[in-house]
């Protein structure tokens, strides 16, 4: 077995303590492509009121993106807080700190990898639903599914 073998197993194996942190940046990755879907969405360009709302929109999006920063953060903390026992077996067995630290980013990019993929495809699924309430929200005619390329981005 490889170091990427092991890693992709210690995640397997840990889905219960990854599972909340893999929820909660798919529901951001989530809100992120929807919230662009919105700007982007070449049927609101033409109302009068556009420059409003992609400011809105825009900041909404920071909000939403300090706040995603720092929730990786604490989350990444707590989970090596309460991984801490398997991590001392780890050094024990020989691990070095290069090891650990490759290994901790390793699963951090699997992780996020696949959340970043969970949350597009959920939100190209539901982006039409979010679309319809957004233009009822506004009062303006039900805007059209558009996927642009600076909503993949």
């Amino acid at each position: 077995m490889n170091f990427r073998q092991f890693v992709f197993r210690n995640v397997v194996r840990n889905k219960r303590t990854y599972a909340a942190y893999f929820l909660s940046s798919s529901f951001s990755v989530l809100i992120f492509f929807v919230c662009t879907l919105f700007i982007f969405n070449p049927g609101i360009r033409d109302e009068m009121f556009y420059p409003v709302v992609v400011q809105a929109m825009t900041a909404a999006v920071l909000i939403m993106y300090v706040f995603s920063f720092f929730f990786v953060l604490y989350s990444v903390g707590s989970f090596l807080k309460t991984r801490k026992k398997e991590f001392g077996v780890l050094f024990m067995h020989g691990m070095t700190q290069k090891q650990f630290n490759g290994m901790v980013f390793l699963e951090n990019m699997m992780i996020g990898a696949g959340s970043i993929l969970t949350g597009i495809l959920s939100g190209i699924l539901s982006g039409k639903l979010f679309l319809m309430a957004g233009s009822a929200f506004l009062g303006i005619p039900p805007l059209p599914f558009h996927l642009s390329p600076q909503a993949w981005g």
